[in-house]
């Protein structure tokens, strides 16, 4: 299946830096260690430690010496957003593993939901060979969900467990459900303020506090993985798109588009045919 691929970096010898940007990385490292370099921070996974690095986060290399060995699942941004769980509850979680992709094996908090985490991708892995077909596309989709449910449901208890040393406020928790499930329609602050009974600036302060990032990030980002998935789909046109976003217009809507996406809607459109056409002869080495 083109949409999610399964190797091993000691076995396999395949490069992990092909991957980055293009699949969402979940990684369980075995042995050694693996960085991922973003600007001027790392980000280093010890052996024992589990990665979940979105593809929309940005990377610029990977570096990891012949002797390590880990374990890599990659997963398409379309088979992503297909099987993300649509729950209320994930908007903490995903918002805390933004912030920290690596997930500890020395966390002493929550080892057992950890385990669960590491049981849920070994399962998928036990299961990689199955995954051809419509059959295997419903098999991989339904460990992948059970996956993601776990990991977003984790990271926020993880979140929740750290709210007294400064993590989100509850104003912010809320903030970030609403716009999870409104940034379709509305992208104004503003707006999110009224919604939940604060003022704009307000609202800027406790999600800089929080995450060091204005609301505005957020609803860009929430919104960014819906813009993805729609464009992905190529029977609805621009125009249609743009109407149930409730943009004003077409040219409104490209400029949201090459704001966040970094690119215009046939631009992307294009680039995803591309990328097709990449993880396929991938697949087929």
């Amino acid at each position: 299946m083109e949409d999610i691929i399964y190797f091993n970096i000691s076995r396999d010898g395949k490069d992990l830096n092909d991957y980055k940007g293009v699949f969402n990385i979940f990684m369980l490292c075995n042995k050694n260690r693996v960085t991922f370099h973003q600007g001027n921070v790392r980000y280093t996974a010890d052996s024992g430690d589990f990665v979940v690095w979105l593809s929309t986060k940005p990377c610029d290399r990977i570096d990891y010496s012949d002797q390590t060995d880990a374990d890599v699942l990659l997963v398409s941004d379309y088979f992503l957003d297909l099987y993300r769980p649509n729950q209320v509850s994930d908007a903490r979680g995903y918002e805390y593993q933004t912030i920290n992709p690596i997930l500890r094996s020395s966390l002493t908090l929550l080892a057992r939901e950890r385990t669960i985490v590491e049981d849920d991708f070994k399962n998928i892995l036990r299961h990689s060979y199955t995954f051809q077909g419509y059959l295997g596309e419903q098999i991989a989709g339904t460990l992948l969900r059970v996956l993601l449910y776990d990991l977003w449901t984790f990271f926020s208890q993880l979140a929740m467990k750290y709210q007294d040393e400064g993590l989100p406020s509850p104003h912010f928790a809320r903030f970030l459900l609403e716009a999870r499930y409104n940034c379709s329609k509305h992208r104004d602050v503003a707006w999110y303020a009224n919604k939940i009974g604060v003022t704009p600036k307000y609202l800027t302060e406790i999600s800089k506090d929080a995450t060091n990032r204005p609301a505005g990030d957020w609803i860009d980002e929430y919104a960014a993985i819906i813009l993805r998935k729609e464009l992905s789909a190529e029977n609805l046109s621009l125009t249609d798109l743009a109407k149930e976003m409730n943009f004003s217009s077409l040219p409104a809507f490209t400029r949201y588009v090459k704001r966040v996406l970094g690119c215009s809607p046939s631009e992307f459109r294009d680039s995803l045919k591309k990328k097709y056409v990449f993880i396929k002869n991938l697949s087929s080495e």
